[in-house]
């Protein structure tokens, strides 16, 4: 076990905790940790329950990666730019000046794109993203919070780096949904842990976590034993 997700209590109420046991864990790892985190502390299960399906959900690289080797064919995607193709037709690009937000598309109603309303389920559950694998009914830590943010944050900025730098290659002008006095600049989204990865097994945290975080994740690691 390179990840612990545990239950704590907090001020609030129930809660949980996130602590790394091996400095060569990935995200991966830090997801399947708050998968089984779920399947044994979320009552009722999460099937059949849609509420986080209606929030805002950010998008990384690698989310874009999963939905397209996933679902394949069912997107209706071109070959050659794949991932420029699923930004303009499932996904919700907001530009402000040089500020960039990619998220998932959603319906009139205000629902992920994705979600089978009818049934309250996920119809692209094998491929969900980080933020909607990571999320969990209850208070979290400071910590387990700040770790959920950076490691989509950073996906994010890997994301519209792609679409900036695919864009260009194409020679398509950037297709954006919304937009206000939209400037974004290459030069503000720098290479960073998720670069050239394609899986969250590739991508390790302590590559994503700023110091400060990545010492109170990794403070059991100092104990004497």
């Amino acid at each position: 076990m390179k990840i612990k997700v545990f239950s704590k209590s907090l001020a609030k109420g129930p809660g949980y905790d996130v602590a790394v046991l091996d400095p060569q864990a990935t995200v991966q790892d830090y997801l399947d940790a708050i998968n089984n985190f779920i399947e044994q502390n979320t009552d009722p299960p999460c099937k059949g329950c849609d509420e986080c399906c209606w929030e805002r959900i950010p998008l990384t690289s690698i989310d874009v990666f999963n939905y397209v080797n996933h679902l394949g064919d069912q997107l209706g995607l071109g070959q050659d730019w794949p991932l420029l193709d699923f930004l303009e037709k499932y996904a919700y690009i907001y530009v402000e000046g040089r500020v960039v937000d990619i998220s998932l598309g959603y319906t009139m109603e205000g629902a992920c794109r994705f979600l089978n309303q009818s049934e309250r389920i996920c119809s692209s559950y094998v491929a969900r993203s980080l933020v909607c694998q990571s999320f969990i009914c209850m208070e979290s830590t400071q910590r387990a919070s700040e770790l959920r943010s950076e490691l989509v944050n950073t996906g994010m900025d890997e994301l519209v780096r792609l679409w900036l730098v695919q864009s260009q290659q194409a020679g398509r002008q950037l297709f954006i949904h919304e937009a206000h006095r939209a400037a974004p600049q290459l030069e503000d989204y720098h290479v960073n842990g998720f670069t050239n990865k394609k899986s969250y097994q590739e991508v390790l945290l302590k590559d994503i976590c700023s110091k400060r975080l990545w010492a109170s994740l990794t403070s059991e690691l100092k104990k004497p034993s």
